[in-house]
């Protein structure tokens, strides 16, 4: 049998990702963040305009 080197991580936490940020300055982390949520909230105004006009559309019809 072959024996794994690394521990199996069960938790679901994406070790490479809290080590990018890890070394990031505090200054890195917030721009980052603020990037994040900035393309969350473009994604979900997207998403609203897409049912608004749907709706707009299907009523038209």
């Amino acid at each position: 049998m072959i024996k794994k080197s690394k521990l199996e991580n069960h938790s679901g936490v994406d070790e490479g990702l809290v080590a990018m940020f890890l070394k990031m300055s505090p200054e890195e982390r917030l721009r980052t963040n603020d990037n994040a949520l900035r393309a969350i909230l473009e994604l979900r105004h997207a998403y609203r305009q897409r049912k608004t006009s749907e709706r707009r559309s299907k009523r038209n019809s």
